[in-house]
């Protein structure tokens, strides 16, 4: 599969595609709800970024179900998935433990390892995440494609592991015959070393904070053999940082609560919960926070633009973020930042549009 990636003077010159899959690695912004929808044995699929639209580099999608929906066990042979619930209750086997996932929790796993997923409550959601995209893509071949934005409660809940397994070696998808057992977790409260499976509960992870606001890894590259970090953020309205575009990594934002005001080539667009915005390299971008306890989730494709969080925060074993305080700009860590990472500054912080 080849894909279509302009080069950075083009993307600086492309205005965000709005509500629609482009088709090509470019800006582009969807509102919760949009995307390519498909109906998978009870589930809702929504597919907010496919291979085609990042360049190969990853895929994504909303899951939405109700309690009951479950799958076999399966393992993805080349990807990394990433599992961040942002609705209702989880249940997830991993080898040798099983945990309860709420909102805000997350699951990494690594290829080959065999998972499975229940869900517990009647609306439940969450973000998946692959480094290729091809479950997902595995999905929409066995799916079946709709126009709603609901799961259908009526529809057969019932795949065979036959219609699962039949296209499943053309997406690097494998479903395993194994039992579902309860097992005490082992994982849920820091992140491993390396990668290996785990769990992380509702504020557990790698946390910096600094200017009001607390940044926690739920994935750091070492985890993920370097595709991707993910960064959850919670904070209060802040003001805009300085305008800034990467050369070799990808960001994207997802609004899990409140208000995010986002500058994306010039044209300012407001997050509120479930939308998305895909900046790749060479998007001129910048953001703010618009209301209190905001809530977002950064995915960074790949993991060089790690140390940047440690740069311009300090350590903290705080779970919740600190309203005033110290809110200088850290210009020492900035500075550091654009010395030795992937940060090229453009200008000042925009000025804030009227947004409704």
């Amino acid at each position: 599969m080849t894909f279509d990636i302009p080069n950075i003077d083009e993307v600086q010159t492309l205005d965000p595609s709005i509500d629609t899959l482009p088709g090509r690695c470019v800006p582009y912004y969807l509102a919760a709800g949009e995307g390519a929808r498909y109906e998978l044995g009870g589930q809702l699929i929504t597919v907010i970024a496919r291979p085609e639209d990042t360049g190969g580099q990853f895929g994504a999608a909303y899951v939405y179900g109700g309690k009951g929906i479950e799958t076999p066990f399966m393992s993805h042979a080349q990807e990394h998935r990433f599992l961040y619930v942002t609705d209702g209750q989880l249940q997830v086997w991993l080898p040798a433990e099983t945990h309860t996932l709420v909102p805000g929790a997350s699951v990494a796993v690594p290829p080959g390892t065999p998972y499975a997923y229940r869900m517990l409550a009647h609306r439940t959601r969450f973000l998946s995440w692959l480094t290729v995209g091809d479950g997902h893509r595995w999905a929409q071949a066995i799916g079946r494609e709709t126009t709603s934005h609901v799961f259908d409660v009526t529809a057969d809940r019932s795949i065979s592991t036959g219609q699962q397994s039949e296209l499943a070696d053309r997406f690097g998808v494998r479903i395993h015959d194994l039992e579902k057992h309860d097992q005490p977790p082992r994982t849920g409260a820091a992140l491993p070393a390396g990668e290996s499976p785990y769990v992380l509960d509702v504020g557990e992870g790698d946390r910096w904070a600094g200017m009001g606001q607390l940044n926690t890894y739920l994935a750091r590259a070492a985890n993920t053999g370097g595709t991707y970090f993910a960064m959850h953020t919670t904070g209060g309205k802040s003001p805009y940082i300085p305008r800034h575009f990467h050369r070799a990594h990808t960001e994207n934002f997802l609004c899990v609560e409140g208000r995010i005001l986002l500058h994306a080539n010039g044209k300012e667009l407001l997050l509120t919960k479930g939308d998305f915005l895909h900046a790749p390299a060479g998007t001129v971008h910048s953001f703010a926070f618009d209301s209190h306890h905001t809530q977002m989730l950064g995915l960074l494709t790949t993991g060089v633009f790690e140390r940047f969080f440690e740069y311009m925060n300090s350590p903290t074993a705080a779970h919740a973020h600190v309203e005033g305080g110290d809110m200088e700009f850290p210009a020492a860590g900035f500075a550091r930042a654009r010395a030795e990472l992937d940060l090229e500054v453009v200008g000042p912080p925009p000025v804030r549009g009227a947004v409704g």
